[in-house]
C-alpha cells in the first residue's frame, strides 16, 4: 500500500485513492491541489470538499502518523448491507498469450485505471485487484442511501470507459460485472504489511463474482435484492433463474440495459400507489399558492422535509390536484451531477424534445428547434452539446445570456397559460441551476407561475426573502395519521392491531419509514419486522457514518435502548474524555434528543429504525459483551434500577448470554410482579425466565426450570383459569 492510501485510509477518504494516483498524485504534491484539479480528476463535490477539508484540517502527515490519528475501533468489523461489485476483463487470458508482457501489464493497468476511477466517481471502494478481476464495495467504509444505484452507475461507466481502451489489434477492451446486495460482516483486518486488507464475509461477494460469470462481453448482470433497491432509475431485463455455483436455490438476475428516463427519482424508487395521508392543511396552503398564481400573482414555495418525509408526494399530490389547464415542467437535481451546470434543465430540454438514443446530431437540432425560436435556438443547441456555430461571446457572457434565455422562456410559457415547474431535490443543485431559479424567482411578480421546490433542511433557498415566496416546512405524521398510512399499506393483508401499533411506534411517523417497514412485515409473512427493512438500511446507516468517532457511542447507546440516561452511558462508554463532545454531535445530526437535566438527564434516539440501524450494525459477539458491561453496571452503580426494574437487568443478561443471570432477575420480576397483583405481568417474567433457562446445561437447567415454574403456577391460575389438578400435572410433566 502507497504512503498516499495510508494516509486517505487512515482520514476514511479511501474512495478517492485510484483517481488520484491514476494522475500519479501523492502526499507532496497534494497539499498544492485546488478544487479545480480535483474537479478535473473526476472527484464529486463531497469528496473534492472532505479532502480539502482534511488538508487543512490534519495536513498530509506521514503514514505512521496518520494511522495513528485514526480513531480507536476504526478497525472492528461490523454488520451491514453492501452492495458488491466484481467486474472482470474479458479475453485476458487469451490475450496474454498474443502480445508482449510488457504490453498486457500496460494494458491492464490502464484498465484497473479506467475502473478504479469510475468506481471512486461513484462513491466506491476498491477492495481488491486481482489481477484482471476486481472487487468493490459500496455502502462501505462509507454508507450511501443510494449505494446499489452507485454501483450501476459506476458499473455503466467501466463498461464505457474500458471500451475506450484499444487493444494491439485494434479490438476495443471489454468486461462482464457482477452486482450483488446483502448483509455481510465487513472490516475485519487480515494478513500484515503489505499483504493486510479488510475481510468481507458473507454470501454477497460470492454471489456478485457468480453474476459476473454469466455475464456476456460489455454486460451488467445485478442479483434480485439489487433490482429491487434500483426501482425504476435503469432499464433491466430478466434474465431468469439461474443455479449457481455454492448458492443453495436458484438464483434471479437481471441484466442492465442502460439508464430510464425518468422526470422523478421519486417516481422511480418509491411506491406512488398510495393516497396522500395527513397533509391537509399544507395542501392547502400549496392550492392557495397556485389560485394566485393562477390570477398573475406569481408564488415560490420552498417544501423542506427529512429524507422520507413526504415532498415529493406532497407535490405529487399537487399535480393531481389541479384540474384547470396548465402546462408542468419537472427539473430533477441528481447527486451525481452537482458539479454539471444545468443539469436538470438539460435533462428537460432532452426529454421535451423527445431526443432517442439513436438520432443524430442533425435530427436532434431539428426537434430542438421545435421548442426554441431561431434567435435562441444556437444557446439552446449549445447547451445540449449539439454542434453550432462558434460564438463570438466569452464565456461568461453565454452564461449570461443562456440564464436570461431560459428564464424568458420559462415566462412566456406561463404566458400561454399557467405553469407548475417542480423542482426536485434542490439540496442537490448546481450552482448555475440554482442562478437561474433565484433569477426566475425574481421575475415572476406578474407571472402566471408557481414554482415547487422541494428539499432538506440543509437546503436555504436564497429567494426566501422575496414576498411572494413561501417556506413549507413537513413534520411528522400524528399517530392517527400513522396507522392510517400503514393500514393502507397493509390492505386486505390482516396485520394485528398489535402489529400495526408495533409499526407505528417504530416509524416515528416518517412516511417512507411507514411504507417501508409495512411492506418489509408483510413480506415476512406478518412476522413482527424486528430488522430493519433492506429498502432503509442504506439511508439510515449513512446517517450514523457521517458521525465520525459519535456513531461507536450510538452504537453503545443503541444496546441501552431507544431512550438511555446519561450516567448509565457514562458507566460503559469506553471514551468519557470525549462522550460530551459525542453526545452534542449526535443531537446536533438529529439522531438523539435530550431529555431532562441534571441527575435526570437522558437521551431518546429521534427514529426507533435510526436506533435499529446503530444496533443491527455490530456483531453479535459485540452486543453480548455491551450487553454484559450494561447489565454489570446496572448491577454495580444503579442498586436502586437493579431492585426496582429487574426485568431490565434480566433482557441484558438474556442478550449477554449469560442465562443464569437472567433466569434469576426474571424470577425476581416475577415475585415483584405478584407482590403488585400484576399477574399478567408475572407470567410474562416467568416464562420469559423458563425460556432462558433452555440455555444453561444439566443440572442447572432443570433446577430453574422447576423454580420458575413452581412460581408460574399461581398466577396461570389467576390470569387463565387454570385448576390445580393442571398446574400440579404441568409440575410433574416438567420433572
Amino acid at each position: 500500500m502507497t504512503a498516499l492510501r495510508d494516509w486517505l485510509k487512515a482520514n476514511k477518504l479511501e474512495a478517492v485513492a485510484d483517481a488520484l494516483e491514476a494522475a500519479d498524485i501523492d502526499l507532496d504534491i497534494l497539499p498544492e491541489l485546488s478544487e479545480a484539479d480535483l474537479a478535473e480528476l473526476g472527484l464529486s463535490l463531497g469528496n473534492r470538499r472532505r479532502l480539502l477539508k482534511v488538508i487543512a484540517e490534519v495536513g498530509t502527515a506521514p503514514p505512521e502518523t496518520a494511522a495513528a490519528a485514526a480513531p480507536e475501533g476504526a478497525a472492528d468489523a461490523e454488520r451491514r448491507q453492501v452492495t458488491v461489485m466484481f467486474c472482470d476483463l474479458v479475453g485476458s487470458t487469451a490475450l496474454s498469450g498474443a502480445i508482449d508482457p510488457e504490453h498486457l501489464g500496460d494494458l491492464i493497468r490502464r484498465y484497473q485505471n479506467a475502473a478504479g476511477g469510475a468506481i471512486g466517481r461513484y462513491g466506491g471502494f476498491v477492495a481488491k485487484f486481482m489481477g484482471d478481476g476486481i472487487l468493490a464495495y459500496f455502502g462501505f467504509p462509507q454508507a450511501f442511501e443510494d449505494a446499489a444505484e452507485r454501483a450501476v452507475r459506476a458499473a455503466l461507466a467501466i463498461v464505457s470507459d474500458v471500451g475506450g481502451i484499444a487493444r494491439p489489434d485494434g479490438a476495443k477492451l471489454q468486461t462482464r460485472v457482477g452486482i450483488a446486495t446483502g448483509l455481510v460482516v465487513v472490516g475485519e483486518l487480515i494478513g500484515q504489511g503489505a499483504s493486510q486488507e479488510r475481510t468481507i464475509v458473507g454470501e454477497t461477494p460470492n454471489l456478485a463474482a457468480r453474476l459476473q460469470a454469466l455475464a456476456v462481453p460489455d454486460q451488467i448482470v445485478v442479483a434480485e435484492a439489487t433490482q429491487q433497491l434500483l426501482g425504476g432509475l435503469f432499464e433491466l431485463g430478466a434474465t431468469g433463474p439461474h443455479a449457481l455455483k455454492g448458492i443453495a436455490v436458484p438464483v434471479m438476475a437481471w441484466q442492465v440495459v442502460g439508464e430510464a428516463s425518468v422526470e422523478s427519482r421519486f417516481a422511480a424508487i418509491r411506491h406512488a400507489d398510495l393516497p396522500m395521508i395527513g397533509r391537509a392543511h399544507e395542501m392547502g396552503m400549496l392550492l392557495e399558492r397556485w389560485r394566485l398564481a393562477v390570477a398573475g400573482e406569481g408564488q415560490i414555495v420552498t417544501v423542506s422535509g427529512e429524507a422520507g418525509i413526504g415532498k415529493s408526494r406532497i407535490a405529487q399530490s399537487l399535480q393531481e390536484r389541479i384540474a384547470d389547464r396548465h402546462t408542468r415542467i419537472q427539473l430533477q437535481c441528481s447527486p451525481y451531477h452537482s458539479d454539471s451546470a444545468l443539469y436538470p434543465v438539460i435533462q428537460h430540454l432532452a426529454r421535451a424534445a423527445r431526443f432517442a438514443p439513436d438520432d443524430t446530431a442533425e435530427a436532434k437540432l431539428a426537434k430542438l428547434a421545435a421548442l426554441f425560436p431561431a434567435d435562441r435556438l444556437p444557446l439552446a443547441a449549445e447547451l445540449l452539446s449539439l454542434p453550432v456555430a462558434p460564438s463570438s461571446m466569452s464565456p461568461a457572457q453565454r452564461k449570461a445570456a443562456t440564464i436570461a434565455m431560459l428564464n424568458d422562456a420559462l415566462l412566456r410559457l406561463a404566458e400561454a397559460e399557467p405553469l407548475l415547474l417542480v423542482l426536485e431535490d434542490a439540496h442537490w443543485i448546481d450552482a448555475t441551476t440554482l442562478e437561474l431559479m433565484t433569477r426566475l424567482a425574481d421575475s415572476i411578480g406578474v407571472a402566471r407561475l408557481l414554482i415547487v421546490v422541494t428539499a432538506r433542511p440543509e437546503f436555504a433557498p436564497p429567494w426566501q426573502a422575496r414576498a411572494h415566496a413561501t417556506l413549507l416546512t413537513l413534520n411528522r405524521l400524528g399517530r392517527a395519521e400513522c396507522t392510517a398510512l400503514v393500514a393502507g399499506v397493509a390492505q386486505a393483508h390482516g396485520l394485528t392491531a398489535e402489529t400495526v401499533a408495533a409499526i407505528v411506534a417504530k416509524t416515528d411517523g416518517v412516511p417512507l419509514f411507514a411504507e417501508e417497514l409495512t411492506r418489509s412485515v408483510l413480506e415476512q409473512a406478518g412476522q413482527d419486522g424486528a430488522a430493519v427493512p433492506a429498502t432503509l438500511k442504506d439511508s439510515l446507516m449513512a446517517r450514523l457514518d457521517r458521525l465520525g468517532e459519535a456513531r461507536e457511542v450510538a452504537q453503545i447507546a443503541s444496546v441501552i435502548g431507544r431512550q438511555f440516561a446519561f450516567d448509565l452511558l457514562d458507566a460503559v462508554a469506553p471514551k468519557r474524555d470525549v462522550l460530551e463532545a459525542s453526545l452534542a454531535k449526535l443531537v446536533t445530526a438529529g439522531i438523539v434528543f435530550p431529555e431532562g437535566r441534571g441527575v435526570e438527564r437522558g437521551f431518546t434516539f429521534k427514529h426507533a429504525l435510526v436506533r435499529d440501524a446503530a444496533y443491527e450494525s455490530l456483531l453479535l459477539a459485540r452486543r453480548r459483551e455491551w450487553h454484559e458491561r450494561v447489565a454489570r453496571a446496572l448491577e454495580e452503580r444503579f442498586p436502586q434500577t437493579a431492585a426496582n426494574e429487574p426485568e431490565l437487568l434480566a433482557y441484558h443478561f438474556g442478550e449477554a448470554g449469560l442465562a443464569a443471570d437472567a433466569c434469576g432477575y426474571r424470577l425476581k420480576a416475577g415475585d415483584r410482579a405478584v407482590t403488585r397483583s400484576a399477574m399478567s405481568e408475572a407470567v410474562a417474567n416467568f416464562t420469559a425466565g423458563l425460556k432462558a433457562a433452555e440455555g444453561l446445561a444439566d443440572p442447572a437447567r432443570q433446577r430453574w426450570r422447576l423454580d420458575l415454574l413452581l412460581k408460574l403456577g399461581p398466577p396461570l391460575m389467576a390470569t387463565r383459569g387454570m385448576q390445580g389438578g393442571e398446574v400440579a400435572d404441568l409440575y410433574t410433566r416438567a420433572a
